[in-house]
């Protein structure tokens, strides 16, 4: 009789009301954390690439983060149709392009990672000598020449949907969609 009379006492104690943490609360917080954990996760594997490799500061290079938002702003006006996505969004920014861009033919990454990358400096009508960004979907901006960019997004293993690697003028770019899995080429 005393098991009988033990389980009924264990059961009533799990019918009382217990404090907890509301399950909304929790996944919002593990989000968060994760999302943190994944946005810096494309910036810590640059950075390892950049050291692995050897790559010299002067040519790539993580840009002053007081001037991010500078730079996005203005890749954003110069290629997005900011009348009619006034909000400026990194991912999937390809998405809001202007109509009015010259566009050059998809270079597939079906022919290898690598060599659509070098299809980049073949296709893109650009002064190599000269630097240009290269902006992470996740927000993450960079600056460089191009073979020091090649040279680090040949070795990236994931996480980075979308790149943009774009003239100082901000009047060429190529356009990385990890939907369509091609580069393509666009000027105004």
């Amino acid at each position: 009789m005393g098991k009988k009379k033990r389980e009924h006492v264990v059961f009533d104690q799990m019918l009382k009301p217990k404090k907890s943490i509301p399950f909304s609360i929790v996944n919002k917080e593990t989000t968060q954390k994760q999302n943190k954990k994944v946005r810096y996760w494309s910036r810590d594997e640059i950075e390892n690439i950049v050291k692995e490799k050897n790559i010299n500061r002067s040519r790539f290079y993580e840009y002053s983060k007081s001037e991010y938002e500078k730079v996005i702003r203005k890749f954003y006006y110069a290629f997005c149709d900011n009348e009619k996505y006034p909000k400026i969004e990194l991912p999937y920014a390809w998405l809001r392009f202007r109509e009015n861009l010259t566009a050059g033919e998809p270079i597939r990454a079906s022919a290898g990672w690598a060599n659509m990358l070098q299809g980049i400096k073949h296709e893109m009508n650009y002064d190599w000598s000269r630097k240009l960004y290269l902006i992470l979907n996740d927000g993450w901006v960079y600056q460089g020449y191009i073979d020091e960019i090649i040279t680090v997004l040949e070795d990236i293993t994931g996480n980075i949907e979308d790149f943009y690697i774009v003239s100082l003028e901000f009047d060429c770019m190529a356009s990385y969609c990890g939907d369509g899995d091609c580069v393509v080429i666009y000027s105004n």
